[in-house]
């Protein structure tokens, strides 16, 4: 079974392709606004490169944010086309919910910086949110870090979050929706 993982929630695309669980090739590119020009390219040469076509595809697994505003449109748009398109199963994870899974703690205090802050995710030893998330300004993140251990930055191992995804029930791909930075933002001022 091949799985297709699209990740561009960062200043790096990712697209890994997994053959029964294992990594079977990759690409991680540093492409800071420059990913509608990457993705397509990197993801048709990805499969160029072990002889396959999206026909051969089972699954399509996305990370859905927070991050980037275009970026999360990216990968999103792009795996609900491939999923719906050749009906087959979508998966959604969230950023901060990757970064849990490869954090070895009973306590998880996950962070994504952006320009003017960072989204933050609290997770028990489980990888289960223990809150919503929210979003801080840089001096509420700067008071949080001085009282808390957080967790950014670290290096993913993804077979463990395909392990992880493989429990997650697939989504319609019409139902499928980035999980927006400004989104997170507007409910917490409310």
């Amino acid at each position: 079974m091949y799985s297709l993982f699209l990740d561009t929630h960062d200043k790096n695309v990712i697209i890994i392709l997994f053959k029964d669980g294992k990594i079977v090739d990759e690409v991680n590119v540093e492409s800071p606004n420059k990913h509608s020009q990457i993705v397509m390219p990197s993801l048709k040469g990805l499969l160029d490169k072990n002889a396959l076509n999206v026909h051969d595809l089972n699954e399509i697994l996305v990370v859905n944010g927070p991050g980037s505003f275009t970026g999360e449109r990216i990968a999103v748009t792009i795996a609900k086309t491939l999923a719906f398109t050749l009906n087959i199963p979508i998966k959604t994870i969230d950023s901060l919910k990757v970064i849990a899974i490869n954090v070895d703690d009973e306590k998880k205090n996950v962070i994504i910086r952006d320009n003017k802050g960072a989204f933050v995710g609290i997770f028990d030893k489980n990888n289960n949110a223990q809150e919503e998330y929210v979003y801080m300004s840089k001096t509420s993140l700067d008071d949080f870090i001085s009282s808390n251990k957080v967790y950014e930055d670290i290096q993913i191992d993804y077979e463990k979050v395909y392990e992880v995804m493989q429990k997650i029930e697939p989504t319609k791909a019409h139902d499928v929706k980035p999980l927006y930075v400004k989104g997170i933002s507007a409910l917490n001022d409310k």
